[in-house]
């Protein structure tokens, strides 16, 4: 009997001869003479979103895709983009051949954890630099893939073999809100480590692998400030600790936390406390 869900079927041949690895991008899935919106995967595939955002679903477990989730799908696993805003990514696929006509051990692929049956989610979160790595692993396979002649099917297996360690490194994320939670518990963290220095939206954002709307919007609900405010919020709090503990200059003080001018430190201070600074600094003597 036919599988009622449609099957999306790996294209061996689309390099010349038969070969079993392939780096898609979300328009060419779209763009598939067997594409439906709701497919069952005949092969493994590591959806990397490189932009925009959506809401996906993979075998049921629903996620915000954006910058830095992988959506991994195993063989036999039903996958969903329930709502697409403006999203981008990169999908390495692959079949279990591939990889097991190299190594000797047929369940290789169900140890690693988040392919496994007993995966917890099929979501992972990654940090800026292992981000960059995976990217870059992504784009030399593609580079080895539209290269002249016969492709080096043992050095795809090696790119292949390192992006699936790399990814062990990355966080598993459980859905919407164990994502959103931990995006805004880094952010919090990254404002404490970099305020003194970095003050831009889209530091942070790179540093999370979002996009910077996509990063107001989560500290907005969770926080209820934009944050940029909240950026500005952590720079005025310690110029507080500053005028109340140390003899530091005005001017010290605001060169200290990246203020453009001294000028712009006193009216940024006293929008915020209703005192200049020098005025808070004599109330707490």
């Amino acid at each position: 009997m036919p599988d009622p869900i449609p099957v999306i079927k790996f294209h061996k041949r689309k390099y010349g001869d038969e070969l079993l690895v392939d780096i898609v991008t979300l328009d060419t899935i779209r763009n598939s003479k067997t594409f439906a919106e709701v497919m069952r995967q005949s092969f493994y595939g590591l959806m990397l979103t490189t932009g925009g955002e959506g809401d996906v679903e993979v075998d049921g477990v629903p996620a915000v895709a954006c910058k830095g989730i992988v959506a991994c799908a195993r063989l036999g696993d039903v996958c969903t983009i329930t709502e697409d805003r403006g999203l981008q990514s990169l999908e390495l696929i692959f079949e279990r051949d591939f990889l097991l006509s190299f190594f000797s051990d047929p369940h290789f692929l169900d140890g690693i954890a988040y392919l496994s049956s007993q995966r917890t989610s099929p979501y992972l979160m990654l940090d800026e630099p292992l981000y960059n790595s995976i990217v870059g692993l992504y784009d030399s396979i593609l580079i080895e893939l539209h290269s002249a002649g016969k492709k080096n099917h043992h050095l795809l297996r090696a790119m292949l073999y390192q992006v699936l360690m790399l990814l062990q490194k990355a966080v598993p994320v459980e859905g919407n809100t164990v994502t959103e939670t931990d995006r805004v518990a880094r952010f919090r963290q990254l404002v404490d480590e970099h305020f003194l220095s970095e003050i831009g939206v889209e530091f942070y954002a790179d540093k999370l692998c979002v996009t910077s709307n996509y990063l107001n919007r989560l500290v907005r609900q969770s926080l209820g400030k934009s944050t940029k405010q909240y950026i500005q919020n952590r720079r005025i709090e310690e110029a507080k600790r500053l005028l109340r503990y140390t003899s530091l200059p005005i001017a010290d003080i605001a060169e200290k936390l990246n203020f453009d001018t001294s000028s712009y430190f006193v009216r940024a201070f006293a929008k915020a406390e209703g005192v200049t600074p020098l005025r808070y600094r004599e109330n707490k003597k």
